[in-house]
């Protein structure tokens, strides 16, 4: 027995909407985590104090401020606290953007 030539018509129609919906609402969750990681930022102290960096949702180190303990450190040890606290920063970023994904990755 064959199926009426409407109704094949009618189910293609009813899936092409469906799929059109979850395109959209895809694409919808792909802006909204696209606009939250790129206003991402963090902020990394060093265990001391002496070190706060913040980077940008890139990485990239947008703020730098030395407390009291900085003072004490010679150059060396305060270029590594420099480098180990931006990436403490980084790292942050790098996990707030992975749980932005979250909803864009979920299965529906």
């Amino acid at each position: 027995m064959s199926v009426p030539s409407s109704r094949v018509l009618s189910d293609g129609q009813v899936w092409l909407a469906d799929y059109r919906r979850r395109i959209e609402e895809l694409r919808g969750r792909a802006e909204r985590a696209q606009a939250e990681i790129a206003a991402l930022s963090a902020t990394a102290a060093s265990p001391d104090g002496a070190v706060r960096a913040t980077v940008d949702s890139t990485g990239t180190l947008t703020g730098l401020a030395f407390g009291p303990a900085a003072d004490g450190l010679g150059r060396g040890l305060l270029a590594e606290l420099v480098v180990a606290t931006t990436a403490s920063a980084a790292a942050e970023v790098s996990r707030r953007a992975t749980a932005a994904l979250g909803p864009l990755l979920e299965q529906r």
